[in-house]
């Protein structure tokens, strides 16, 4: 009798796992179309153009070793300046996401609550990607912080700037 307690409970705690995962897969955060709209950086430069930004995602990667488009296009004017034809990609589990920037470069990122978070160093800049939807508004902000050698007890960091795209769904 005892056992069966204990295989009702298990079979309870697996069923409320499940159940748990699969609403968090369902709540998670609808990016894919391709959305437009304009990069700010802060603080502003004098005389910088205005740089327009289209971003085209796939659907979120559901199965392991799977990636989707995750391509962003940057213009001056209507002209094409640069396109980062990246993948955002899922390795082995839901929480094993990355940016495959291709070259062998790969940015750990990490689903936290409704905002994609991906934090990497470039030489002697930190910098720290935070992606979310709010209402039908796509943010990016990428924080960038100078790097300094770590220390004992806490080490004050200088921002430098911020980039934020604001963008909205085409299609």
């Amino acid at each position: 009798m005892r056992m069966k307690s204990r295989v009702a409970s298990f079979g309870t705690m697996l069923f409320v796992a499940v159940a748990t995962v699969s609403a968090q897969e369902a709540s998670l955060p609808s990016w894919t179309g391709i959305w437009r709209g304009a990069l700010v950086n802060l603080p502003a430069r004098p005389g910088a153009p205005a740089v327009e930004v289209t971003r085209e995602i796939g659907p979120l990667p559901s199965a392991d070793n799977t990636c989707t488009p995750f391509k962003t296009t940057y213009a001056e004017a209507g002209v094409v300046k640069q396109v980062k034809d990246y993948r955002l990609c899922r390795g082995m589990g839901a929480d094993d996401l990355f940016v495959d920037e291709g070259g062998g470069v790969k940015l750990t990122a990490r689903l936290l609550g409704d905002a994609l978070i991906s934090p990497f160093k470039y030489d002697a800049i930190l910098l720290i990607s935070t992606m979310r939807l709010r209402g039908d508004v796509l943010e990016e902000e990428i924080l960038t912080v100078e790097d300094k050698p770590a220390t004992q007890g806490a080490l004050p960091l200088r921002a430098r700037g911020v980039q934020r795209l604001e963008l909205r769904r085409v299609r």
